[in-house]
């Protein structure tokens, strides 16, 4: 009986093993197409739809950071969060960096096109999700960083970010951002790394 219970498990461990690896494999294919294929920017109407959609989901996250706006701003605007192992963070399909412009996030299991809604240089920038490689789970966000000088010669950076998934999107998730914010605090932090 013991032995039969102990087989089981196994039997039952190997069959999610071979299930997170499909799952994985196919997370990281449909990332890359998004990755691979350029999208064409959405017009101003469009992208202010989709910004105005009421998120399901809100998380604000502020640190403070011994660097200038500066030098933050250009870690944010190039290769942002690629200090995260097995990220290679986000980058603009051109040289444009203006309102309209479209920039790709590329992690290991998700992929999304974001396209710049406003950009105040060393002081704020604001991007709409217009599309992501898990559509039923991630619809659209919405993230907003905003950089203050101080007067240390540092940097208080607050993240915003809000989401909403096609999927279930009448379940309200904000109360999970108290479990995601210290992640994200540390994220943030070490965006210095990138400096």
């Amino acid at each position: 009986m013991v032995r039969l219970v102990i087989l089981a498990l196994v039997a039952a461990a190997f069959v999610a093993a071979l299930v997170a690896l499909v799952t994985a494999l196919v997370l990281r294919r449909r990332a890359q197409r998004v990755v691979r294929n350029e999208i064409a920017p959405f017009p101003d109407r469009t992208v202010a739809e989709l910004a105005e959609l009421r998120p399901t989901f809100t998380m604000t996250t502020d640190v403070h950071l011994d660097s200038p706006p500066e030098r933050i701003w250009t870690a944010l605007e190039e290769g942002a969060f690629s200090w995260i192992p097995f990220i290679p963070g986000i980058h603009y399909r051109g040289a444009d960096r203006t309102p309209g412009a479209v920039r790709t996030l590329d992690a290991v299991f998700f992929a999304a096109d974001e396209q710049v809604l406003r950009r105040e240089e060393h002081r704020r920038l604001t991007v709409v999700g217009i599309r992501t490689s898990v559509p039923l789970f991630v619809q659209s966000y919405v993230a907003d960083f905003r950089l203050t000088a101080t007067s240390d010669g540092g940097t208080d950076l607050s993240w915003t970010v809000g989401g909403r998934p096609a999927l279930f999107a009448f379940l309200p998730l904000s109360w999970t951002a108290p479990f995601i914010r210290p992640f994200a605090k540390v994220v943030l932090r070490r965006l210095t790394t990138a400096l």
